[in-house]
């Protein structure tokens, strides 16, 4: 087996964990058929019957039924969200697990108590509803094993000891038919969680690439898009947003003096560079080339993105050492603001594209779009 293949064998990461967890709050209807389907067999082994345990089981089912209805109903709309944390999906699992569980108690003890006191040509219609009940969690839930395999336990492993214990040979067959089925469900819910889990996993790794830099692992176009969308809605709370772009002075020479490989580990190291010298909430992307974006939001006024402009003139103008050479190579920078132009990504990258070709014209450093030019120290 490949190595990424081991790794998603054994791993999953944030966002296959909260899809997973999501797929619980799909399952009303299934839920609604199990819930009428206990409690019309509830209904009918119960009635007539003197057996209070019985009753009691019956009514604390039909309860408990309810409020998996109600948890689904109550929390499925905020489950399906985008966005959904993984503490929240965490909080969430557990609510789903609490109700489902609880059924899953009720219904083994209900099949379990009525296997044990009425008649006989009942057995077949309590069989019935197990395998239903065990296909239906084997459908529904099989994403989470640790709810689906404890939720099968307890729901079919307490009839199967009545059967045993039982001194009719053909209640002990229905027995062993009990736990070879609950067997062969439990493999089929770990081989589901495994391929549904790989599948969702590698879905998110091709999307990531799709928004990532092969070479950088910075945002590519499309993440930059993406992750602009975002820090606008911020920006609109705490404050300006501004837009530096940016090439390499003297790039060119390098890959044909050194070759390509040693351009690419200048672009990483570039990369890096770019990346160590921002806050947590502001971004670099690489649109393609030498050619880096840089999104710096939450600006309480202009200097500030004047600032990073020129800390940034100065990181990436510090020589680089790659393998034993030792490179210098330059950028200028030009920025544009929100509050002057919009929220148009590609206005503000056409602005700054501008102020960065004056800014070279004028002989390298700094450039405002609209504003004054800044040479860099």
């Amino acid at each position: 087996m490949s190595r990424p293949a081991q790794f998603l064998r054994n791993t999953i990461t944030e966002a296959t964990y909260v899809e997973l967890v999501q797929t619980l709050f799909r399952t009303l209807v299934p839920t609604f058929i199990i819930g009428v389907t206990f409690t019309g067999v509830a209904v009918f082994v119960s009635h007539g019957s003197s057996d209070s345990a019985l009753i009691l089981l019956a009514i604390l089912g039909t309860v408990s039924v309810l409020t998996r209805v109600l948890i689904l109903l109550y929390f499925r709309e905020e489950a399906a969200v985008a966005d959904l944390s993984v503490r929240r999906t965490h909080e969430l699992e557990r609510i789903f697990a609490a109700g489902y569980l609880l059924f899953a108690a009720i219904f083994g003890m209900f099949c379990a108590r009525a296997f044990a006191v009425t008649p006989s040509e009942t057995h077949e219609l309590i069989i019935g509803m197990l395998v239903g009940y065990g296909a239906g969690v084997a459908a529904g839930i099989a994403y989470r094993p640790w709810i689906s395999v404890t939720a099968i336990m307890l729901g079919v492993i307490p009839t199967t000891v009545v059967s045993f214990a039982s001194a009719d040979t053909m209640e002990q067959a229905v027995g062993l038919l009990l736990l070879v089925f609950l067997a062969g469900a439990i493999q089929s819910m770990l081989s589901r969680y495994r391929f549904a889990a790989d599948g969702i996993t590698m879905k998110h790794v091709f999307a990531d690439l799709a928004r990532s830099d092969v070479l950088t692992g910075l945002p590519n176009r499309v993440g930059l898009g993406e992750r602009f969308n975002q820090a606008t809605m911020l920006g609109r709370a705490s404050g300006d947003l501004a837009v530096h772009c940016l090439d390499l002075d003297r790039f060119k020479p390098v890959n044909d003096s050194f070759g390509h490989p040693v351009g690419d580990l200048l672009l990483q190291a570039v990369s890096d560079r770019l990346t160590g010298t921002l806050r947590g909430s502001d971004f670099a992307a690489r649109i393609g080339g030498d050619e880096f974006v840089v999104v710096h939001s939450g600006l309480k006024d202009s200097t500030e993105a004047e600032l990073l402009a020129q800390r940034i003139v100065r990181v990436i103008s510090e020589p680089y050492g790659i393998g034993d050479l030792t490179i210098s190579i330059g950028t200028s920078v030009g920025f544009a603001l929100l509050s002057d132009h919009g929220h148009s990504l590609e206005k503000l990258i056409a602005a700054a594209d501008q102020a960065l070709l004056e800014a070279k014209s004028s002989g390298g450093g700094c450039a405002r779009s609209g504003g004054f030019l800044r040479l860099a120290a």
